[in-house]
């Protein structure tokens, strides 16, 4: 049976509805109230003739009559006659109920504006500000990182999109980050995947965007990040987008399928490769954190000048008093990190080098050629038999022990250190297809003295790494874990070989300092290195070919070769170590010595990178060169 409805109820219900839609319907209905009060008070006036003295009064001056007593309280108080008096009583009592209840309508709304703005719902009115979409523990590095790049521009905005409470994020923020110099942050809260929440933070304008892949979200989050991106960004936008996902496979499918200027970064691949590489040669991760801060030295490119052009590698490598060159980035191949030193120059190459300030990185100095006849050939650095440690488990172990063994010998030893109650020996030896290592493993606590004495006593090793238990733990404990047994180590360590090099893994950026400070011999590998990639490429986006030689397992390596292996030691020039070393296509790009050790500019233990070409090294027996070489003929 249809219900039928009384005027009443429809009335009502229109009413309601109004009300529903905000503070400014309540306003305009009380507005039309007031206007109807009005109107009907001057008509009964008219009409009754009643007016100040109880004269008649004509139906105008009625309705200033009423208004001026309704705005102002004080007005009746000089009225005379019995009757207009009692009426100027009753409208200013209603004009004092409507005046209270519109200024505490407007005060309300003001209150509910700034609530909302502290929610961080309203437009982000920015041009060329760096987007950040997500939430995760890399955040607070990254926006750390780019308020250093944005020192030399007043007025940058970092704007931020979460799914959290704003408020908790900006107070987040700003214990951790106490001087934002000349960047300003800016926190807005909505879906990411929603299209009208990404468009509130302007990503159209926007410098950069960088997309993290939160705790509990998954690649599948990521991509749809990036095509409601795709919804507000032209077709031809060349803004650099950061993604963070964890499969290879996905991030390919990004950059090919999507008509955006995709950069993907893999974390556990990076995390992986750095830790395998940082754990076999003491002081090469703060080489790689050099690399991708934004203090002191970075990577830039410039043009290779005219007289250079015909030339080789080799002399390009001496054609700057400021930078040291890497490589060169080419039309036909793109980035090629350490080119073999007979390459030529060709128009339209660039330069690629290691510099103070992209303003320093020129090539002002003179050609040198040198024959082909000067070139020589290194004897390969034969593989030696390791032993290597890796203490706890996680999804990180294969890829790590995957990296060890394109650089040790057959008959090499992987001992891993495992939670017996876990994890079973089965499932470590099933998930790995060694060659040249052979795998044994330990069971005990990670986290127990006893247990770390009884395996180290096995060793000696060459190389030992602690792995945060990530899929046995959540992230707080599970870094809680590391560094303990990082303590555990340093003590049971000291004062032997094994004691040479430690490198710990953690998860969460802010536990690093926990460690204490970082000898020369050990280093911790944190998403930091992950939240300082992905700035440098939201900043300089021309690094991603850069960084994927760098990190890519088939592309150039990173190394400390010992100086014998180049010169006799002794006093050398920056530019003399430069002449022996483009003799063996191999690019050197500073080195550790214990001359450097009371550096102010080296970094830590003694290592300086691009030194000045006349800088003078008094280089001694167990010094090294930093260098960028092919790793196949190694």
């Amino acid at each position: 049976m249809t219900r039928g409805f009384s005027l009443r109820n429809r009335l009502r219900y229109r009413f309601d509805n109004a009300l529903s839609k905000g503070i400014w319907a309540v306003l305009a209905w009380l507005a039309l109230i007031a206007i109807l009060f009005v109107v009907l008070v001057a008509a009964i006036l008219t009409f009754l003739g009643v007016g100040p003295s109880d004269e008649p009064t004509n139906f105008l001056e009625a309705i200033w009559l009423t208004i001026s007593r309704s705005l102002d309280a004080g007005t009746f108080t000089g009225d005379e006659g019995g009757r207009f008096r009692i009426t100027s009583l009753l409208v200013t009592l209603v004009g004092i109920f409507l005046a209270a209840t519109i200024i505490g309508l407007i005060s309300a709304g003001i209150d509910n504006q700034i609530e909302s703005l502290r929610r961080g719902k309203s437009l982000v009115a920015e041009r060329q500000h760096t987007l950040i979409i997500g939430r995760s523990d890399e955040l607070l590095a990254i926006i750390s990182e780019l308020i250093e790049a944005n020192m030399s521009e007043r007025g940058k905005a970092i704007a931020i999109l979460t799914p959290d409470d704003p408020i908790e994020v900006n107070e987040d923020i700003r214990s951790a980050i106490s001087d934002f110099k000349t960047s300003k942050v800016v926190v807005r809260t909505g879906k990411a995947t929603r299209v009208n929440d990404l468009a509130q933070l302007n990503p159209a304008s926007a410098r950069s965007i960088i997309v993290l892949r939160g705790t509990g979200e998954s690649d599948a989050h990521v991509v749809k990040v990036v095509l409601a991106l795709a919804q507000l960004l032209p077709r031809d936008s060349t803004i650099p987008i950061v993604v963070q996902v964890d499969d290879a496979d996905t991030a390919q499918a990004l950059r090919e399928s999507i008509e955006l200027n995709v950069l993907t970064v893999i974390p556990r691949e990076i995390i992986a490769r750095i830790s395998a590489q940082v754990s076999r040669s003491t002081g090469l991760g703060v080489i790689y954190q050099e690399f991708l801060d934004f203090q002191g030295d970075e990577i830039y490119f410039t043009d290779v000048t005219q007289n250079y052009v015909g030339c080789t590698y080799a002399d390009l490598l001496l054609a700057s008093s400021s930078a040291t060159i890497i490589g060169i980035q080419s039309q036909s191949d793109g980035v090629v990190l350490n080119p073999s030193s007979m390459r030529v120059l060709i128009q339209g190459d660039r330069a690629i080098g290691i510099s103070e300030d992209d303003s320093t990185f020129i090539l002002d100095r003179p050609t040198q050629t040198r024959s082909a006849s000067t070139v020589t050939s290194l004897e390969p650095i034969v593989k030696q038999q390791e032993r290597t440690l890796i203490v706890g488990w996680s999804d990180l172990t294969p890829l790590i022990a995957d990296e060890i063994e394109s650089h040790v010998a057959p008959n090499s030893q992987l001992h891993i250190l495992i939670n017996g109650s876990q994890h079973e020996s089965s499932e470590i030896t099933d998930a790995m297809a060694l060659v040249n290592q052979s795998i044994i493993v330990h069971e005990g606590n990670a986290i127990s003295k006893v247990d770390l004495e009884r395996v180290i006593r096995s060793g000696p090793f060459d190389h030992i790494l602690l792995l945060s238990e990530r899929s046995d733990f959540e992230a707080e404990e599970a870094d809680s874990r590391t560094l303990l047994s990082l303590m555990q180590l340093r003590g049971i360590t000291a004062g032997t070989s094994n004691a040479e090099n430690i490198t710990a893994e953690l998860m969460d950026p802010s536990h690093v300092d926990l460690g204490g400070k970082q000898s020369s011999h050990d280093f911790i590998v944190s998403q930091q290195l992950i939240s300082l990639l992905m700035a440098q490429l939201s900043e300089s986006p021309q690094l991603f070919d850069v960084f994927n030689e760098l990190f890519n397992s088939g592309g150039v390596v990173v190394g400390l070769h010992p100086v014998e292996r180049y010169f006799e030691p002794g006093t050398r020039t920056f530019e003399e170590v430069i002449e022996a070393c483009r003799l063996c296509d191999v690019t050197p790009i500073g080195y550790r010595a214990k001359d450097a050790l009371n550096d102010p500019l080296a970094l830590n233990g003694g290592i300086r990178l691009n030194p000045p070409k006349n800088a003078r090294i008094q280089f001694q027996p167990g010094d090294a060169l930093a260098v960028i070489f092919n790793n196949s003929p190694f």
